[in-house]
């Protein structure tokens, strides 16, 4: 199976393209690229499709659903493992796939380890056999493998804008046994710390789009989902079935077998 890579975005064209210029010159791997764009109506879009890049895209939903977007064409197509980068992080070395493509195949699910979580680091070299340990959580890029995603499936998609929704798809994905080490805090408690790469990546302080009050009430939905179960579809409801898949039909991908198979999931 080849290498998938999702890149997300919104209202950042400028880095957009950066990103995508990055990666097609200096990913080496086999791969399949996807661009998940949450309806900014900047033209991105339009400008990816000029460039033969596959993209999906729709009505402005959020995070969640926007990277779902993503994990679903690269599913629906096979790919192992999944990246999702999101467009202010960007390749800076040949080859930069390559510890992200080995790490997962090692710990199934990796992360960026971007600067503002540094001064958390507890452990490791931040390579492919020995990640970084942090307890803390980011999602400029996300790497999971096809087992896991298979097992926890996609982002909530109840959370809304901005906030929480990466956390709370990571936790399920520690809860099912993957990605993470068992650290003990200062207090004496212990908690499953996240993996991290560098991975041959930086990025640049984009402009947020973080409402305080999106974070509220995600973070309170992420307290609230904590007991559910580990799967989840990308779709709550028949309606939102039909707009994610039609979606995915006028991204150019075939999500109908993908579909059936959510469809018989507990």
């Amino acid at each position: 199976m080849a290498l998938g890579i999702a890149v997300v975005t919104y209202r950042r064209p400028d880095r957009l393209r950066r990103a995508l210029k990055a990666i097609a010159h200096l990913t080496r791997a086999p791969h399949m690229l996807v661009v998940a764009e949450d309806g900014g109506e900047d033209g991105s879009a339009e400008w990816c499709r000029t460039q033969g890049h596959i993209v999906v895209s729709g009505h402005n939903h959020g995070v969640a659903w926007n990277k779902n977007r993503g994990l679903f064409a690269l599913a629906a197509r096979g790919c192992d493992p999944l990246l999702l980068i999101e467009d202010d992080v960007y390749p800076v070395v040949p080859a930069w796939e390559a510890d992200w493509i080995e790490g997962t195949r090692r710990w199934h699910h990796l992360a960026y380890h971007h600067p503002k979580v540094v001064k958390h680091l507890v452990s490791g070299a931040g390579t492919p056999e020995d990640p970084f340990v942090n307890p803390a959580a980011t999602a400029q890029c996300l790497s999971v493998s096809a087992e896991v995603f298979e097992s926890v499936g996609f982002l909530d998609s109840r959370f809304q804008g901005w906030g929480h929704e990466h956390a709370e798809w990571t936790t399920r994905i520690k809860r099912a046994g993957w990605g993470f080490q068992t650290i003990e805090l200062s207090d004496g408690r212990r908690a499953k710390a996240q993996l991290y790469l560098a991975g041959g990546l930086a990025d640049d302080k984009a402009p947020s789009f973080r409402d305080e009050e999106q974070v509220r009430r995600n973070r309170e939905l992420a307290t609230r989902l904590q007991d559910e179960s580990l799967f989840r579809r990308p779709w709550r409801s028949e309606v939102q079935r039909r707009e994610f898949l039609a979606e995915q039909a006028a991204g150019g991908i075939a999500g109908d077998e993908l579909a059936r198979r959510l469809d018989r999931r507990e």
